[in-house]
């Protein structure tokens, strides 16, 4: 049960019930996630545009997109975040293998070069608040200047959505997530 009360649209400013209105008519489910950060109306719709800027208008590829965030989620424990990108992760074409392999992804042999990359790169980031000079040349190999811009803007943006949803214990929705569509409104 979460922390505090969900804002709810009928009590909402006007401002976030248009938000939620607008989310609902693009196909989009009002998560718990935002009806949480709704608390903050000021905040909410940027959080809402970057999340969506990230998930359909970077050039990252998508599956090292969900890699890194899954992975981000792993290392802060924040099953919300791992149910919900599991799903889209295996819609752009992430194995279960895959995702059960995060947690010790160092001693797997599954991810490929880039991948690996990617996941040291995350673990770095969360874990140090930095990359090495290493660790920024191996992922060079693979990722373009905008394309480590976007991974780390992806992986820091997640990381501020798992605190969100490990601060004030944000309950998964009810049935789970069953489609990519219901999280980004396609």
């Amino acid at each position: 049960m979460s922390r505090i009360s969900y804002v709810d649209r009928s009590t909402a400013p006007p401002e976030t019930a248009e938000l939620f209105a607008r989310m609902e008519s693009n196909g989009a489910s009002v998560l718990n996630l935002w009806q949480m950060a709704a608390h903050s109306p000021a905040t909410l719709p940027h959080l809402v545009r970057l999340g969506n800027s990230i998930l359909s208008k970077t050039n990252l590829n998508p599956v090292l997109r969900e890699l890194a965030i899954l992975r981000q989620a792993e290392i802060l424990g924040c099953a919300y975040e791992i149910t919900a990108h599991s799903m889209l992760g295996k819609d752009v074409g992430i194995t279960d293998e895959q995702i059960n392999a995060l947690k010790s992804w160092r001693a797997s042999k599954i991810f490929n070069p880039a991948e690996r990359a990617v996941l040291r790169f995350t673990d770095e980031l969360i874990k140090r608040g930095k990359v090495s000079g290493h660790t920024f040349s191996a992922t060079e190999k693979f990722l373009d200047p905008r394309g480590i811009m976007e991974l780390t803007v992806t992986i820091g943006f997640y990381e501020l959505l798992s605190h969100l949803l490990l601060t004030f214990e944000v309950d998964a929705e009810s049935g789970a997530f069953t489609s990519a569509s219901q999280i980004m409104g396609r």
